[in-house]
């Protein structure tokens, strides 16, 4: 048995179109919905009037606390394009609510901008960056999304910076072995030296090597650091297995 939809009448479809000009209401696509077709007496038309939460139970964003009339408002209506319109119900982890609600905000002040002949805002009007994840705005310098609950990254991450400190502190380590033990070896060996080992220096020859150790890890956590400065953040979130 078919699920009962709460679709839009033709009048609220005709409006949602209208208010963003007759364009997909997505700011990175923007494509027109209609244009002239091949017979002269019709027109090709790609622009849906799509619900923002699901006009049926089962539904991508589907909202059990809203009434009948609420899923077939105005409100919950966006214009986009056929493609737009299925790129959103197939993933809407990715295409929540809020995203929806931005884009037919943009979309429709930009076409009031342009009514009055100014020029169009920019998505996203603020300083930041677009979750790759939820495709979410997140301002510079925020550590989370605040959608998805990503983790934004704009340098090297505790896990690769911990990784890259136990890869100097063994480099460095090493170092230190090479200097005061194998070293003195093998001039001993090659040479017929009476070099003891760590040159004589005693526990100052353990310090060293402690301090090369240390010096290994906080230089190769700093060149880890070094790979993503200047560079756009990394967007990580968690995924139960």
């Amino acid at each position: 048995m078919a699920r009962e939809r709460d679709d839009f009448n033709k009048e609220t479809k005709r409006i949602l179109q209208e208010r963003v000009g007759n364009r997909c209401s997505n700011p990175e696509c923007r494509c027109l919905t209609s244009g002239p077709n091949f017979n002269e007496g019709k027109a090709t038309r790609i622009g849906v009037a799509a619900h923002i939460s699901a006009a049926a139970e089962g539904g991508p964003r589907f909202n059990p606390l809203h009434s009948k009339e609420a899923r077939s408002h105005i409100s919950n209506g966006i214009w986009l394009c056929q493609n737009c319109a299925k790129l959103i119900d197939n993933d809407e982890q990715v295409y929540k609510i809020p995203l929806l609600i931005e884009w037919k905000k943009i979309s429709e002040e930009n076409c009031r901008r342009e009514l009055e002949g100014k020029s169009p805002i920019d998505y996203p009007e603020k300083d930041g960056w677009i979750c790759g994840h939820c495709r979410s705005f997140v301002e510079h310098l925020q550590t989370i999304c605040k959608e998805c609950h990503a983790e934004v990254a704009y340098s090297a991450t505790r896990h690769e910076r911990a990784e890259a400190g136990k890869i100097g502190l063994c480099i460095g380590g090493g170092l230190g072995v090479l200097l005061f033990v194998v070293l003195p070896k093998v001039l001993n060996s090659n040479f017929e030296w009476n070099m003891s080992l760590g040159f004589g220096l005693g526990i100052y020859s353990l310090l060293i090597a402690a301090a090369m150790a240390l010096a290994g890890s906080f230089i190769s956590i700093e060149l880890e650091e070094r790979k993503y400065r200047g560079k756009p953040p990394r967007f990580f979130r968690q995924t139960n297995i």
